[in-house]
């Protein structure tokens, strides 16, 4: 490959994905570019000599009929073989069309094509870290490359060589030691891929380009400036806008003016402003769907800002960080008359460690992952500010490479990166900021950090349902006994491996140091061999006498804190043997770190990297044991709030024990450890009231009601034009059917109704075990032949599953947990959503069942005091998945008959919208309205830009 190197981009439609089997070309489009430009063009239709199968001619638009008269490929194969002879071959998934042409041209007598041969897909990954899907279809809207005819050859060729021209010029844009670095790590990309990489480099060498402002070279890694915060525009504060009017001057003409938003905002600044001459109460705004709620709380939050007094936000997850700092940070910004400054903050280890990752740099690497991940990293360098590892869009960072690169939290002074370094960077910015958004999780841990430094801000709480589980879930130790053992034989290997590099061999002839390793060993084997006696100790307590279940599911056992106790004579002296391995540990590892030290010049950087393996393997260990001390501590404390349990894979599997323990509860600790270090709390979201005067929420929210103000915003929607619900009252007795019975029951009802009307369609389950047997069922109604059907826990990760189902038409979604709430299907994405059970916790769960345990212990209901608000909110949610916007129209069937049979289905009923009309029936009765309610002709309201 060179500078004159012409480039065939080639796409392919195939009647499926095997030769072998018979499969053969129906399409073939190819585009030919040189020195970046498109320089001609082949399609044709093939007749492929057999049927195409329904399903490829609904993806690609080609039929039976529309190749009948196209010509062979043996007819073609000559043209083709012969323009792509002496080209280099560029496909979006080179493994497939080249091979899959290659068997075509030799089914009909051509040699194999011996051509070097590029990837798009791997090219896309690297070149475009940032980008949130890398197929075809999503990198041209992405970059607004002309792709009118998805899965047509001819239109995938021509996307595909517009992409591969912009990712090549973005790859000669690389710094020149960038690029270098890519090279150097010689990976295994598809076929001749990583080969473009010295092409670039070359011509980059030939004709140099001056390195941009916006980047500069530190210790071998091409960075980017960072950028400095906007500084506020006026030099006294400005009027809070109290009046319609006032308020209507600011908004942008294209936003619609919303009541209940302007209710909100003025709720907000009243009761914060003149503190001097009131008294400021917690406050709780429930603001549904649709009013605006982001800028309802920031706007009055802006103008209290400007007594040097900034904001917190706390939102549940990271994506909602992010869509505050991009989304409505920005709209903020065009509205008051002066500057905000916002920046996101989450943990230490979201973000890059640049010594770190450095390091691994040196280090050969055969892990294919691996070498993808360090690539996109050099090149996401030359673009991030921030070193949010999120920005990757990664599936999972799970992948032991990212324990070698993540932010500990702490840079030294001394470190070659420190001026540099991404914490220190957020921090620096944090004290710049008028608003600082966090999620709950970090709020849980850094709360008194942030008080002390900001002088106790404003404390926001968006989408505050999920604080007490946010916050219950950071405040728990979970041991898993497998990962301290994995780490000692990988230290073990490291020391003592009979293949390849060991540390014994690096240090042979050093007697201190080799002394070292031998004790690390022996110490590391003892430790192991006393993990196991505690493992065997409460396994043969607590879980021996447990039965496996049919499904071999996780169990989870309950510990009562007094008999965790009762075993302390048991389990203290292998504490203490375990504690004082550990220390023996850290102490050899001390003095190997010093003989190492004055050696380090004598080592590789691949050998450097082996000892440094070890160094973090004692100290994950060292956390570990940490963490299994601090259980057993929290064991004599005896808090009331505490709680104990252990989870096994199953009965069988006693290597797989957990040891964990938690907070029950968040009475009192909220109160203590978050909200004390702020100005009285704000909290918000769409849904959080089960009731008119919900004792819950206050006891969720650890709040006192004299000291709170609530207000309930009234909902934008017109529930009575733009939605119905439907409760069938002919399903079994939930509480003696047979699972068998009530599968069938699901099915056959799901198939109905889903079959009544054509509409995309959200399933809610309490249960993944439920779904999987519904899906079974499912796949196989000749109803859904044409409809595709997803299942949580089969069809992918939730992230996967929402984003095909979102793109999809009069597909089925079967969804459990994470689908009930967090989904936003606007319009036709969404338009039937189907309830198959109210919601109710399972009461076998850890949690649940020690929660009950305590409210009764206080005198108080289980089923009144948690169960059924916690069930009614989560109704509530689910039902707020359908109706997003003002145009918005979709029908709700709830599968429970209990609604109607029960008392407390009255209550539920009236936490659901007072204007959703209702119609109660069978199956069939329900099909029939569903038929009616999507065949009558909505208005057509004009849909305001939303705020």
């Amino acid at each position: 490959m060179d500078k004159d190197t012409v480039y065939a981009v080639v796409d392919i439609e195939t009647t499926g994905t095997s030769v072998k089997d018979g499969d053969r070309i129906i399409q073939i489009g190819c585009v030919f570019v040189q020195h970046n430009q498109v320089i001609n063009h082949f399609e044709t239709d093939v007749n492929p000599i057999r049927e195409i199968p329904a399903a490829i001619s609904r993806l690609t638009g080609i039929t039976n009929k529309r190749v009948r008269h196209a010509p062979l490929f043996d007819d073609v194969a000559g043209t083709l073989y012969s323009l792509l002879t002496d080209t280099v071959f560029v496909a979006h998934n080179v493994n497939f069309d080249l091979p899959f042409i290659n068997s075509e041209f030799a089914r009909v007598g051509y040699p194999e094509l011996n051509i070097a041969a590029v990837d798009t897909v791997s090219l896309s990954q690297i070149l475009l870290p940032t980008a949130p899907s890398f197929r075809l279809r999503d990198l041209s809207s992405y970059f607004n490359i002309e792709h009118d005819n998805p899965h047509s050859a001819d239109s995938d060729a021509g996307a595909t060589a517009e992409l591969f021209i912009f990712l090549f010029r973005r790859l000669r844009g690389l710094p020149l030691v960038t690029l270098q670095q890519m090279i150097d790590l010689r990976p295994e990309l598809p076929l001749q891929t990583a080969a473009l990489f010295d092409v670039a480099l070359r011509l980059n060498t030939a004709t140099p380009r001056r390195l941009p402002d916006y980047l500069y070279v530190k210790n071998g890694l091409a960075l980017r400036q960072t950028q400095p915060l906007p500084t506020a525009t006026l030099a006294e504060p400005s009027t809070y806008p109290k009046t319609k009017k006032q308020k209507q001057r600011l908004m942008p003409d294209n936003l619609e003016w919303r009541p209940e938003q302007a209710k909100m905002m003025n709720y907000i600044y009243n009761n914060y402003a003149h503190s001097d001459l009131h008294p400021v109460k917690q406050m709780i705004v429930e603001a549904p769907t649709g009013i605006g709620k982001s800028l309802g709380y920031l706007l009055p939050m802006a103008y209290l800002t400007q007594g040097n007094r900034p904001v917190v936000i706390s939102t549940a997850t990271t994506l909602l960080q992010e869509q505050l700092l991009t989304q409505t940070v920005p709209l903020l910004n065009q509205i008051v008359p002066f500057t905000m400054n916002a920046v996101l903050v989450k943990g230490g280890r979201h973000y890059l460690d640049l010594q770190r990752f450095a390091t691994t740099l040196k280090v050969s690497e055969s892990s294919k992952q691996t070498q993808l991940l360090k690539l996109r990293l050099l090149v996401w360098l030359t673009m991030t500010i921030t070193g949010d590892l999120d920005e990757l869009h990664l599936a999972t960072y799970r992948a032991p490479y990212f324990q070698e690169i993540v932010h500990e939290g702490a840079v030294a002074s001394d470190n070659p990166f420190y001026e540099d370094d991404f914490v220190r960077r957020r921090d620096q910015r944090v004290a710049q900021a008028q608003i600082i958004i966090v999620n709950h999780a970090y709020l849980s841990e850094h709360a008194s950090d942030l008080g002390q430094e900001l002088s106790r801000p404003y404390l926001v709480i968006d989408e505050a349902q999920h604080l007490a589980d946010s916050t219950l879930r950071q405040r728990r130790t979970q041991v898993k006994f497998a990962n301290i053992v994995n780490e000692l034989h990988h230290i073990q290997r490291e020391i003592s491996r009979e293949m390849g590099t060991s540390l014994l061999r690096l240090f042979r002839g050093n007697t201190a140091a080799v002394r070292s390793l031998n004790s690390l060993l022996v110490t590391s084997q003892n430790l192991e061999k006393t993990l196991h006696q505690l493992v065997n100790q409460l396994f043969l307590t607590f879980l021996a006498g447990q039965r496996g279940n049919t499904q071999n599911q996780v169990i989870e056992q309950l510990i009562p804190t007094a008999k965790l106790a009762a075993m302390n004579q048991q389990t203290q002296p292998l504490l203490d043997t375990i504690q004082k391995d550990n220390t023996t540990l850290l102490i050899q590892l001390g003095r190997l770190r010093q003989q190492f030290e004055q050696h380090r010049d004598r080592f590789a950087p691949s050998e450097r990297y082996i000892f440094e393996q070890v160094d973090t393997r004692v100290h994950v260990i060292d956390e570990n044991v940490a963490q299994l001390v601090d259980i057993f501590d929290q064991v004599t404390q005896q808090g009331p709030a505490s709680l104990f349990w252990l989870t096994i894979n199953h009965v069988g599997d006693r290597n797989s024990l957990q040891l964990a323990s938690g907070l029950l509860a968040t009475e009192g600790f909220l109160r203590r450890q978050i909200y004390t270090h702020f100005q009285p709390v704000l909290l918000t979201g769409a849904t959080l009231f089960s009731s008119g005067r919900s004792q819950y929420i206050l006891d969720q929210f650890d709040l006192e009601r004299d000291e709170t103000t609530t207000h309930r915003m009234r909902s934008s929607f017109d529930y009575s034009e733009q939605a119905e619900l439907f409760v069938a009252d002919d399903g079994p007795d939930l509480s003696k059917v047979s699972t068998r019975d009530y599968i069938v029951y699901l099915s056959t009802a799901i198939t109905q109704l889903a079959g009544a009307v054509n509409k995309q369609t959200l399933v809610l389950f309490n249960s993944l075990s439920v779904i999987e047997q519904v899906y079974q069922q499912l796949v196989k109604q000749p109803e859904f032949a044409n409809r595709e059907i997803f299942a949580q826990g089969i069809s992918g990760s939730r992230e996967r599953i929402a984003k095909r189902f979102a793109t999809s038409h009069g597909a089925i979604l079967l969804g459990a947990a994470s689908f009930w709430e967090g989904i936003d299907l606007p319009a036709e994405q969404l338009e039937l959503l189907i309830v198959t059970r109210l919601p109710f916790d399972s009461p076998d769960r850890v949690f649940v069942k020690a929660n009950y345990a305590r409210l009764e212990a206080a005198g108080k209901n289980p089923f009144y005091n948690a169960a059924l608000p916690a069930a009614t909110l989560r109704l509530r949610q689910g039902v707020g998945r359908l109706i997003r916007t003002p145009t918005d129209r979709g029908a709700i069937v709830i599968l429970d008959q209990r609604l109607l049979e029960r008392q407390y289905g009255k209550s539920i009923l009236r936490a659901l919208p007072a204007d959703l009309s209702r119609t109660d029936g069978d199956i069939t009765t329900i099909s029939q309205g569903l038929v009616k309610f999507f065949e009558k002709k909505p208005d057509n309201p004009v849909t305001p830009p939303e705020v």
